[in-house]
């Protein structure tokens, strides 16, 4: 558990109120005696939550047990978690427990519902912040990797004239906020790729004394290949420009270095296993974005001439949040942190690696995702993507995703009508791989 905001709580009582402090005194007594039985207990701690532990010092997970978590997984073949992850079933009985033990309303009423409804919300942040290796006051919750992005889109302070550098990689979400932004005199140049991946010295070349920001992404949803983030951020920073990483496709997946990064987009519904419509932004200095959004919870004071806002993060998330999806959220971040988040790389990219391999071996197949990526595109010849991505469906209900995967301008460059993708999660056996493999054997009539 973690503390109820002191600010939350200053609404409920004077400061000044004795009231106030000993409800302080009183629930930081608890958190304290709370972390430290969890600390003790982790065993306990995930068993009650229905985490799968490790099997002894193996160098992985139980995948079967693991299941167990995903009722749906029985019921298909599912190789589309790069769009949305299963929602694992320790998190959906977080937000049945919400709606049906202490449901209200986050940061807003003194009754006894509203503060537990504040401490799970608040726990989350913690959780993330944890995970994450940075101070939780540095995050603020979004509704998906796309409002991360645009809450620094539109809360940086800009100049005509000024610059912004992304790529050719990029999804939508991180290619749209900034093309916008043309309207209020910014330039956006965008840097190609060489087969799937950046070059830091192209992006070196292209920096000026105009470029203020760098937006790019950690893994490409269409190709998955990963890119050099960490040299990319120190040249960055060693001209003064600062970092904006999509991380829809890596916080989850591998491991994640913040220190040359300073925002991370976080998506909470793809590798932290968690609800859609959850999402976070890390923000290595929160002072240095505006609030774009304004209402109700972001607010000390309000006269009809004054405004006081409250500090980061709650002047970043105004109005009622969505409060039982962050709360699923944490489970499921505990989830995966229970797994182990290197042992999910290496898991994912052994499948990534026999997915591979299997379908290039098929004739008339063009895979355009390199070895040992989880999120494999490719093509069949003389297939529309759409129709064969349904074939695929029909004949083994495989879940795939095809078409422009919300990134035109990439997955256009390969085929007119997109591409046909599959791609894995922690729960993934090699079994589905395998079926898929033979389906479009089956399909191509290459049996």
């Amino acid at each position: 558990m973690v503390p109820v905001p002191k600010w939350y709580l200053g609404r409920m009582y004077s400061h000044s109120s004795l009231a106030f402090e000993i409800t302080i005194k009183l629930i930081d007594l608890k958190i304290t005696i709370v972390n430290i039985f969890i600390s003790c207990n982790s065993y306990v701690y995930n068993t009650l939550l229905g985490i799968p532990r490790l099997q002894g010092d193996s160098s992985m997970y139980d995948v079967e047990k693991l299941r167990q978590q995903f009722p749906i997984l029985s019921k298909c073949i599912y190789l589309d978690s790069a769009s949305t992850s299963q929602t694992p079933r320790c998190s959906v009985d977080a937000m049945c427990e919400y709606f049906f033990e202490y449901a209200a309303n986050h940061g807003r009423g003194a009754h006894h519902l509203a503060r537990k409804t504040t401490e799970k919300y608040e726990e989350t942040r913690s959780r993330l912040g944890d995970f994450l290796k940075v101070p939780a006051d540095q995050i603020i919750f979004t509704k998906n990797t796309t409002d991360a992005v645009n809450t620094v889109a539109n809360g940086t302070l800009w100049k005509r004239g000024d610059e912004i550098i992304t790529t050719w990689l990029e999804h939508h979400s991180n290619l749209l906020p900034w093309m916008m932004l043309k309207r209020k005199g910014v330039r956006v140049t965008i840097i190609p790729h060489e087969n799937g991946y950046l070059n830091p010295h192209t992006l070196q070349e292209a920096i000026s004394h105009k470029t203020r920001l760098i937006a790019l992404t950690h893994m490409p949803n269409i190709l998955g290949t990963v890119q050099p983030v960490e040299e990319i951020g120190r040249i960055a920073h060693d001209a003064g420009v600062s970092v904006v990483v999509d991380g829809a496709q890596s916080v989850g997946h591998f491991p994640v270095d913040v220190t040359y990064i300073d925002y991370l987009a976080i998506p909470g519904h793809k590798g932290l296993l968690g609800p859609q419509g959850t999402g976070a932004l890390y923000m290595k200095d929160p002072d240095s974005l505006n609030c774009s959004i304004f209402g109700g919870g972001m607010v000390v004071s309000v006269t009809h001439k004054v405004v006081k806002l409250l500090p980061p993060p709650a002047k970043f998330e105004p109005g009622t949040p969505n409060i039982p999806g962050i709360i699923g959220l944490g489970p499921a971040i505990d989830l995966v942190s229970s797994l182990g988040v290197k042992k999910i790389h290496a898991y994912e990219k052994n499948l990534g690696s026999r997915m591979f391999e299997g379908l290039e071996k098929i004739p008339g197949v063009s895979v355009y995702s390199p070895h040992g990526t989880g999120v494999v595109s490719f093509n069949v010849a003389g297939e529309n993507p759409n129709v064969f991505s349904r074939k695929l469906d029909d004949h083994r209900k495989i879940c795939v995703r095809s078409g422009m995967h919300c990134a035109e301008p990439l997955a256009s460059s390969y085929h007119c009508e997109g591409t046909i993708r599959a791609s894995v999660g922690c729960y993934t056996t090699t079994e589905e791989v395998d079926a898929l493999i033979e389906s479009v054997r089956h399909l191509t009539g290459k049996i």
